[in-house]
């Protein structure tokens, strides 16, 4: 499967740069990005779809709540330090 993609030069010439010092090719440097940007973007989706599960199943707190504890959690740090 061979697909195109077309980089500004500026982005090709680091990469360039890095894999000059690597075993490894710009292609392979592409590669690996795309692959982690992949699977972060399906696991940020998995924790929306997880998130937005407990908010209909009654399980979320009030924006008002959520402040309240993270106010609690700044106090205790403060105190701690």
């Amino acid at each position: 499967m061979g697909n195109t993609i077309t980089l500004p030069q500026t982005i090709f010439k680091k990469l360039e740069k890095i894999s000059a010092g690597t075993r490894h090719t710009p292609q392979s440097f592409i590669k690996q990005a795309i692959a982690d940007r992949i699977e972060h973007e399906e696991w940020k989706l998995e924790q929306i779809d997880a998130g937005l599960a407990e908010l209909k199943a009654g399980k979320g707190i009030s924006h008002d709540e959520f402040w309240a504890k993270i106010g609690t959690v700044k106090n205790a740090r403060k105190k701690a330090a």
